[in-house]
């Protein structure tokens, strides 16, 4: 899987931030046929080989391998290492064998399991296994099921355990997964190697074995300042206009166009442009700062008042990776944003009871600025369900009805984070519709969250239920290249009111139809 990374070094308060979320490190040859178990003991990595069923121990200081040592079956998947030895997953015969690797016993054999795990971790309340679609927590005196929740898919491959979260490689994503040990996934980056098939977590390094190119990485997952990854460019020419066209039969009507002007950053550059139609337009700001292109003038009878502009984009996909702890207090979150943009609006009503009682629920007693807007994310997901009714409702009527629009999940999940104290906003745009060329009439919104000390991130609850957990990690902190964005706006502007990429107001004297036009069209390549 090709990507990019934005590599960079910054000094946040006192602490050295390195942005490379996901960076191979180093890599190593592994000397195995089939690599496939990971596990950590002592200073050493234990990888295990489904072929020969052996193992060799690694030295993460010196670089090389031990030689070849047997494991007590034929063909070794996953392993895992407790304080006396070592457990082996031996899924041909359905068994979870430990042993003693110093003098080479099996001691203790967990037969006839009901699944059949490829990876393994050892956690002091017992025994992480990854089978098929299913993470599980075994008694290891019995086999029985303690803990168990679905993964991020049909594959994964292997997990281990820091003692707060839970590390799982997805062979069908190619992705590098987190967890909590009761099933919350909240994180994903992708995989060094086609096959990720085993890892192991030491500090702020991770070890990711990749079972296709037989390849053991060193993968940093240190703190960053731009703590996010981004995809191939796609270079796209976006057109967008909007009309006020007077069918009559009074001529004296007046209008004014607001067009929203996209800017610059890690998700998007403009490469040309934009270039708007007419010439001669004004520029100006609401309160939130977004930037307008604007028109004023008459429309006579059958003809329109109109502004637009063609502008050639570059947009790439933008993931973020944020472990909670990374993330500061709310305090530390600057004045002027805490204010601005934890104040009501006309579409919130972060007073309504519905609101406040709902966002006690959620939140909880909860502190970290992370945790409270993923739970506000993982409600609307799981209890609200898309639809679009052709209405903007406020976020009281939405929460009850339990039925919303993208613009309707932004305005509750704004609510609810305003409410709990934490700065959020929307940011929106025009899409790509499947195909390169292509025209959008409905365009998208979704809301952005304040998680200091890292800014601005996006999340988007509007996919709603029944929405995986994969889907709601998935959906915290990510950006399609499909979008262009015009927008970023906290609502009630004085341009904008509540929507979004562009907005008209008009008069007129007598009787006259004045009918509202708005489309963004896309073309392949350069204009």
């Amino acid at each position: 899987m090709k990507r990019t990374i934005l590599a960079l070094t910054v000094v946040l308060g006192s602490l050295a931030i390195h942005a490379a979320v996901g960076e191979v490190r180093r890599s190593f040859s592994v000397p195995f046929t089939q690599p496939f178990g990971l596990t950590l003991q002592g200073n050493d990595i234990i990888v295990s080989d489904r072929e020969s069923g052996s193992y060799r121990r690694f030295s993460p200081a010196t670089g090389t391998f031990s030689e070849t040592s047997p494991l007590p079956c034929e063909r070794a998947w996953g392993i895992a290492a407790d304080k006396t030895g070592l457990w082996v997953s031996d899924r041909d015969t359905k068994r979870l064998i430990h042993f003693d690797p110093a003098n080479g016993i099996s001691d203790f054999t967990l037969s006839e399991l009901e699944s059949d795990p490829s990876g393994l971790a050892w956690s002091p309340d017992g025994l992480w296994t990854a089978a098929g679609n299913k993470i599980m927590l075994l008694d290891p005196t019995d086999g029985t099921e303690k803990i168990s929740f679905t993964g991020s898919s049909n594959d994964m491959s292997g997990v281990f355990f820091d003692g707060s979260y839970l590390w799982l490689s997805d062979r069908i994503t190619d992705r590098i997964v987190v967890s909590l040990p009761d099933g919350t996934i909240f994180g994903a980056f992708p995989s060094p190697g086609p096959y990720p098939a085993g890892l192991v977590r030491v500090g702020n390094v991770l070890w990711v074995l990749d079972f296709e190119k037989r390849m053991l990485y060193e993968v940093d997952i240190a703190p960053s300042s731009e703590p996010f990854y981004l995809g191939q460019p796609h270079r796209r020419t976006v057109s967008y206009f909007y009309t006020l066209f007077n069918r009559g039969p009074s001529s004296a009507a007046r209008g004014r166009i607001y067009v929203a002007i996209g800017e610059d950053d890690a998700h998007q550059r403009i490469l040309k442009g934009p270039a708007f139609i007419p010439q001669q337009v004004s520029f100006v700001r609401d309160g939130w700062g977004q930037r307008f292109a604007a028109v004023e003038g008459d429309i006579p009878v059958t003809k329109s008042l109109a502004l637009g502009y063609l502008a050639e984009i570059e947009t790439r996909d933008l993931n973020y990776f944020i472990l909670p702890e990374w993330v500061k207090g709310i305090e530390t979150i600057p004045a002027d944003i805490r204010t601005a943009y934890t104040r009501d609006g006309s579409k919130l009503q972060i007073n309504d009871p519905t609101v406040r009682d709902l966002v006690k629920q959620i939140v909880g007693t909860e502190k970290n600025p992370f945790w409270i807007a993923f739970k506000i994310h993982k409600y609307l997901h799981e209890h609200i369900a898309y639809e679009r009714t052709g209405g903007w409702n406020a976020a009281p009527v939405v929460l009850k009805r339990g039925t919303g629009s993208c613009s309707e999940f932004s305005f509750a999940f704004i609510a609810l984070a305003r409410a709990a104290g934490l700065p959020a906003r929307y940011e929106a745009g025009v899409v790509v519709r499947q195909d390169d060329g292509s025209v959008d009439e409905v365009y998208h919104r979704w809301p952005q969250v304040y998680l200091p000390p890292f800014g601005w991130i996006p999340v988007d609850p509007s996919k709603g239920k029944p929405a995986t957990p994969y889907e709601v990690a998935t959906s915290f902190g990510s950006l399609s290249h499909r979008f262009f964005v015009t927008t970023h706006g906290g609502g009630d502007s004085s341009y904008l009111g509540w929507t979004y990429n562009g907005n008209a107001f008009y008069e007129f004297s007598g009787r006259a139809l004045i009918e509202e036009r708005a489309e963004a069209k896309w073309y392949p390549g350069s204009f």
